[in-house]
């Protein structure tokens, strides 16, 4: 295996938007977590659930996610179970999930959302043809210190298959512990199973009452046949019958993902769940396992007021529900947009961050991103868009110059009260100083998702000799491996795959 290739030093060329954020908190680091430790006995199995709690507050605001919370865990489960997966489960969106990326700030955030810019002219090697990159960034007017969230009624619909439990080990009811771990004595919780029929298993359970809880779930029946839609149709209505004004209200499907428990088709669900998001109840939908079709519960999660993740594993539910409890459980905006207008002389050429049925483009080149519902973070989420010269026939492109124009930028959101933002905004470089961790991070990540992806597909297409020789060259440098241990190693055993024997 080739040594890492290095990057040369390059002079950058680095912007931001004179908008309102909060204070420089650029350095924040994840705090560690240390665990709070849960035990259950069960009829099938003894289980052990090791939920985070919740850190010390640091100063500075909130964030924004778009889309609710994913991550790629399946990438890593399938590599240490020594095979490549498809590069389909390397999306930008859940590789930028996994990391805190913040832009640079100018200020404090006066209201609900705030968007960050910052442009630089050195875009990842991989991007060929990339002359800008732009960092988007979000800040919020919530403070970390100080700030509560309101009373939630979480009505839990668990698809109590028996090939999931089995498969598991138990897995949805240690999830259920999990999410307990977050709830407070102002919170409730219910549970209703997804079997032959809906059922309301449990009602209003308090946050603290682990042996309710646990009773509750030995009720749940194992069913082999699922009826998951039905489920969340009782819930919905168990949620507006029940919760009290003023709390939030969120059904929360624990599913293995298999089509034919969900008892409706994706478009059926994602109706249903724009319907009750219509009604003040949002729905969040995590898959357990690996390997099964999804659509279905990612369409009702993708939805107004939705949030989807994929958990491969027990370990996986638990750390969604620790580190990302807000992400997936407390929206922020809703029907965020953004419209993208490249300056004369510029192309935009790239999007990572969004899902792909998020964006649109006009005959123009205008682009548009359209996301239901932004959530609350504590990790600082991003977006990140690359810029080409569209350039004249015969004549070289037009630099980048700092304070030129790159882009013209249009965000747009509704409140949770219905009130509509608008705003607008010019892209333009500023000096190579000012350029934040969080653009630099993006680099780094953006070059590996590329090289990954490149590689997976060639190997899926039979050319392991191509996949070897687009993975061999990441172009890291030392201080880009030591940041992404985990990404470096994955990358690594990619390579040590498909190398020629």
């Amino acid at each position: 295996m080739r040594a890492l290739s290095r990057l040369p030093l390059l002079l950058l060329l680095a912007t931001t938007l004179t908008w309102a954020g909060g204070d420089d908190d650029d350095d924040d680091e994840a705090q560690d977590v240390a665990p709070a430790r849960m035990k259950m006995e069960m009829d099938f199995s003894p289980i052990e659930v090791s939920a985070p709690a919740m850190p010390a507050p640091p100063s500075g605001s909130f964030s924004a996610r778009v889309g609710g919370a994913g991550d790629i865990e399946e990438l890593y489960l399938s590599l240490r179970q020594g095979f490549l997966p498809h590069p389909d489960v390397l999306r930008a969106e859940g590789l930028f999930g996994m990391h805190d990326l913040p832009a640079r700030k100018t200020g404090p955030c006066q209201v609900t959302l705030c968007l960050l810019g910052e442009v630089s002219a050195a875009p990842p090697p991989a991007l060929a043809g990339a002359q800008a990159l732009v960092m988007l960034g979000f800040d919020t007017n919530l403070p970390l210190d100080g700030w509560t969230r309101p009373p939630m009624h979480v009505a839990v619909v668990v698809d109590a298959d028996p090939a999931l439990v089995q498969h598991s080990g138990g897995a949805l009811v240690g999830a259920l512990l999990a999410l307990q771990a977050n709830l407070g004595p102002e919170d409730r919780l219910s549970l209703v199973s997804a079997g032959r029929e809906a059922e309301v298993t449990a009602r209003a359970l308090v946050g603290d009452d682990q042996s309710g809880l646990v009773s509750a779930a030995r009720r749940t029946p194992v069913n082999a046949e699922g009826a998951v839609s039905q489920a969340v149709e009782a819930a919905g209505r168990l949620l507006q019958e029940a919760t009290d004004p003023g709390a939030l209200k969120r059904v929360l499907v624990l599913s293995g993902g298999a089509p034919h428990r969900l008892g409706a088709a994706p478009e059926t669900l994602y109706a249903q769940a724009t319907r009750l998001a219509e009604s003040g109840v949002g729905v969040t939908a995590i898959t357990l396992g690996d390997g099964l079709n999804n659509e279905g519960l990612a369409r009702l999660a993708g939805a107004k007021g939705g949030a989807y993740t994929r958990a491969p594993s027990l370990e996986g539910v638990t750390r969604a529900l620790g580190e990302d409890f807000e992400t997936l459980f407390v929206p922020l905006v809703y029907r965020f947009g953004l419209e993208v207008s490249p300056a004369s002389g510029w192309r935009l050429s790239g999007v990572f961050g969004v899902p792909e049925a998020a964006l649109t483009w006009d005959s123009a080149g205008v682009a548009r991103l359209r996301v239901e519902t932004l959530f609350v973070s504590r990790k600082r989420g991003a977006i990140y868009l690359t810029f080409s010269p569209e350039g004249v026939s015969g004549m070289p492109p037009a630099p980048l110059r700092e304070g030129s124009a790159l882009a013209e930028l249009r965000l747009s959101y509704q409140e949770l009260d219905g009130e509509w933002r608008v705003d607008t905004r010019r892209l333009a470089p500023e000096p190579a100083e000012r350029e934040s961790h969080g653009l630099t991070d993006g680099r780094a990540l953006i070059q590996w998702l590329v090289t990954m992806r490149e590689g997976l597909a060639r190997y899926h297409a039979g050319d392991v000799d191509g996949a070897y020789a687009a993975l061999r060259d990441l172009g890291w440098g030392p201080a880009e491996a030591a940041r992404f241990p985990r990404e470096l190693g994955a990358w690594q055993e990619a390579v040590t795959l498909t190398m020629p024997r």
